[in-house]
């Protein structure tokens, strides 16, 4: 927790993302503090400089991508189906999967 002196801030008005707001506040709540003063914890840890390695060597990355289970294949039509009407087919047999469990 970092604790500012009068002189060492500046107040300034921010327009933010209505859930973005409310994860601050519940943060806030949670550790009984202010949100003020949660933002000014968050704000310079966000703006530090990437502590990331490099990346891992391509050998041990995983070389399968996990499988997608569906009730049945997309038509003939697949091959030329955009990336959005693709996600959106799968998202459909996802649905239509979740409710004949019911």
């Amino acid at each position: 927790m970092r604790k500012h002196q009068q002189d060492d801030v500046m107040k300034t008005t921010l327009d933010l993302p209505n859930d973005l707001v409310r994860e601050i506040k519940l943060r806030a709540a949670r550790e009984g503090r202010k949100v003020k003063e949660v933002a000014a914890d968050l704000l310079p840890a966000a703006l530090a400089p990437s502590t990331e390695t490099k990346s891992p060597p391509a050998a041990s990355l995983a070389k399968t991508l996990p499988t997608i289970g569906a009730t049945s294949a997309p038509s003939e039509r697949a091959a030329v189906l955009s990336a959005q009407e693709f996600c959106e087919w799968v998202k459909e047999q996802s649905v239509a999967e979740l409710g004949s469990m019911r």
